[in-house]
């Protein structure tokens, strides 16, 4: 993997008004592609969420829905400590939870197939629309690719994750410096 500052990207800062994410880029304000996918669940989708949490309690759903937060910023993290070439061989010695998957994705989906990087954490906007961060741009598989890292602790039915889909679709065509990616 080598890296390719082949494009600029925005400066810019995040807050959340009203309980939506938003992008600052100087004055311009843009909703997080999250928050907008958020904002546009179906009935259905925001009723089985809350009958999930009434079914394994608030507490309890709170205590879950905090830890695979932690687990997720943890697995990003160590990914992006792998792509900078700042962990050591040490780190997967332990069997905790998130080196596991991030050492998953390192091993199945990135070793041997990301070629090129051109940015890690990169915020990317459709001008007076909407943004997003994208965790990884680059060359995977000879492709120019936007990459979102995702952790579960099981397999999920495609049926469940089509807010996935939607986020990357959302993202495929941001503006970076006057290139569409």
């Amino acid at each position: 993997m080598k890296w390719n500052n082949k494009f600029n990207y925005p400066k810019s800062s995040r807050s959340i008004e009203d309980g939506l994410r938003k992008y600052l880029f100087g004055e311009e304000k843009l909703p997080s592609v999250t928050s907008i996918l958020q904002a546009t669940k179906t009935e259905e989708d925001k009723a089985s969420l809350e009958n999930w949490k009434q079914r394994v309690g608030y507490k309890e759903a709170n205590k879950i829905k905090n830890e695979a937060s932690s687990r997720g910023t943890l697995m990003h993290l160590h990914i992006e400590n792998f792509l900078r070439n700042r962990l050591n061989k040490s780190f997967f010695e332990s069997n905790e939870q998130y080196k596991n998957m991030a050492k998953e994705i390192i091993e199945k989906g990135i070793k041997g197939k990301l070629e090129e990087i051109y940015g890690i954490e990169t915020t990317l906007h459709y001008p007076e629309q909407y943004a997003g961060t994208a965790d990884l741009v680059g060359i995977y598989q000879g492709q120019e690719t936007i990459i979102d890292f995702k952790q579960a602790n099981k397999p999920k039915k495609v049926d469940y994750i089509q807010d996935y889909f939607l986020q990357l679709g959302r993202l495929a065509p941001l503006k970076i410096r006057g290139a569409q990616v």
